[in-house]
């Protein structure tokens, strides 16, 4: 059976109460970025029905924040799925770091 590849490892050993995972290679950064990308291009699309509702067509705002609120839903779950799907929750970033898993 073929070793999964990680992208995330928790941040803090195990045992203790929080449960982060940060990124430890390339596939993890892009996950952020990716929800990064997602976060901004909910605000901008936002931002400009605002204005689109502000110049031509009155109440079109009111959809401003269901788009942002949908796009980062969607961000936040595409993110969360990554994190515990691709996550090593038995080392730390400080394993990787160090060289002690590969």
């Amino acid at each position: 059976m073929a070793e999964q590849e990680y992208w995330f490892a928790r941040r803090f050993p195990v045992g203790h109460p929080r449960n982060s995972m940060s990124p430890i290679n390339e596939q993890g950064w892009n996950v952020v970025r990716r929800f990064i990308t997602w976060m901004i291009a909910g605000a901008v699309v936002a931002a400009l029905l605002v204005v689109v509702s502000l110049l031509w067509l009155p109440y079109l705002w009111i959809g401003a924040p269901f788009i942002f609120v949908g796009a980062a839903m969607y961000a936040g779950w595409a993110f969360i799925l990554a994190a515990q799907g691709r996550g090593d929750h038995n080392h730390t970033t400080d394993d990787y770091k160090a060289g002690r898993v590969k």
